[in-house]
């Protein structure tokens, strides 16, 4: 039963708080562009977003491991919901200006890195090993959700009361998800860090226990292969496509643009009410081969022949690409969960925030090298024949995961774990 309460207390204030975050990401770019119309800003600014998470996760994973979990999160909700509140007070009073906007956001940034680690460390010890699956599907339902709703609301918002507006509602969904959080029991076994050198030491530890075990190796070659070339599908070409070559209007590639994103919604609820209790390995092989299916499919659908066929920017070329991605974004909740459950399961928790900072980080290292070879791809060669490409690339990824690997590995981890973590008592 109270794992039941802390879980669903851990879940409201996720939901409250990354919806929040959708409508701030909405907004704050809409207003650097309201006030300056500059893409070296709008650069800037993405800088600023993101450099913090990247430069700071192993710290905060490190950070994760030797402090409460659940005071982490409900001291960083609180202090970036201040800050939202007192970017709104400026903004009301017509003092909000690009450096003090640029100095708060890196705060946020830094808060939202030392948040994420302990956030996804935290949930297998409040939810019994049984419940992993439905849990993660919850998580994910949500915040897929959130991607939906919290851009849309954060549009409306912007449009209606302006940058206040959307940093007053911002704020305000902070503190609430920090007031749920106060509720969560829980009780984290660490050992405080005394010296600075533990802290070097602790991301030693957390380094060496992925390279020692063969199946994250191996997990993190694949979460490598599938964000340097699938990513900058999704987010470079599959772009271009819709506006450049297909030219579609900007409300049908609003639209086109959820569809991925409700797509894993869909499938985190279907997993969650059907699929729970499921073998992880054969869910994860299952929905690996039918995400590469249906990229192949997508392929199919923007070669010119097809394009012409379906009639560019027609309602029934629209309805295709929509349910193409709408059921890749299902597959692709079959994919993310099961991998999210089975790390979970496999880390031990006083090595887990690491763990996964350092998987998180080595994996989204090599999505901007995927941007520049997308960057320079589409200069030279049709967008048809540059995905054909990548996804036969992927193709042949998959299947020596699924072949060989899969099982092997799976099989592996849960023997190493066991072994090491012997008579460990749950925290």
């Amino acid at each position: 039963m109270e794992d039941r309460r802390n879980f669903w207390l851990f879940s409201v204030g996720r939901l409250v708080s990354l919806t929040g975050t959708g409508v701030h990401n909405v907004a704050v770019p809409l207003f650097i562009l309201d006030l300056t119309g500059s893409g070296m800003v709008m650069g800037m600014y993405m800088i600023i977003f993101l450099a913090p998470r990247l430069i700071l996760y192993p710290i905060a994973g490190v950070l994760g491991d030797r402090f409460n979990r659940k005071w982490i999160m409900v001291w960083m909700d609180f202090g970036r919901g201040f800050l939202l509140l007192i970017m709104a007070m400026l903004a009301a009073r017509n003092m909000m200006t690009l450096s003090i906007l640029f100095g708060t956001q890196f705060l946020v940034s830094v808060m939202d890195a030392l948040f994420d680690p302990s956030t996804a460390a935290m949930l297998p010890d409040i939810v019994k090993e049984e419940e992993l699956t439905r849990a993660n599907s919850v998580v994910g339902a949500i915040d897929s959700f959130s991607r939906i709703v919290g851009p849309i609301v954060g549009g409306i918002l912007y449009g209606f009361g302006g940058i206040t507006l959307a940093l007053l509602v911002n704020g305000i969904s902070f503190a609430g998800s920090g007031v749920s959080e106060l509720f969560i029991r829980y009780l984290q076994k660490t050992k405080k860090i005394e010296r600075v050198k533990e802290v070097i030491d602790d991301l030693k530890e957390g380094i060496h226990f992925v390279r020692t075990h063969r199946g994250l190796l191996v997990f993190l070659m694949l979460a490598l292969g599938v964000n340097l070339f699938i990513t900058p599908i999704l987010t470079v070409l599959y772009p271009y496509v819709l506006r450049i070559v297909i030219e579609f209007s900007s409300q049908q590639y609003g639209i086109l643009q959820t569809a991925f994103v409700a797509g894993i919604f869909v499938g985190n609820l279907i997993i969650g009410t059907l699929f729970a209790q499921t073998k992880i390995e054969k869910m994860l092989n299952r929905g690996l081969v039918a995400h590469i299916v249906l990229l192949f499919i997508f392929v199919a659908v923007i070669f010119p022949g097809s394009i012409e066929k379906l009639g560019y920017a027609s309602w029934t070329n629209f309805f295709v690409i929509f349910a193409v991605f709408t059921v890749m974004g299902l597959f692709n909740a079959f994919v993310n969960t099961p991998l999210n459950v089975k790390f979970q399961r496999l880390v031990p928790t006083e090595y887990r925030a690491r763990v996964f900072a350092f998987i998180g980080v080595a994996s989204q290292a090599v999505i901007p090298i995927g941007f520049g070879i997308m960057g320079i791809l589409l200069d030279l060669a049709p967008v048809h024949i540059i995905a054909l490409v990548l996804s036969a690339i992927l193709l042949v990824e998959i299947l020596v995961f699924v072949l060989k690997y899969s099982k092997e590995v799976t099989e592996g981890l849960e023997d190493e774990t066991n072994h090491e973590e012997g008579g460990t008592s749950s925290m």
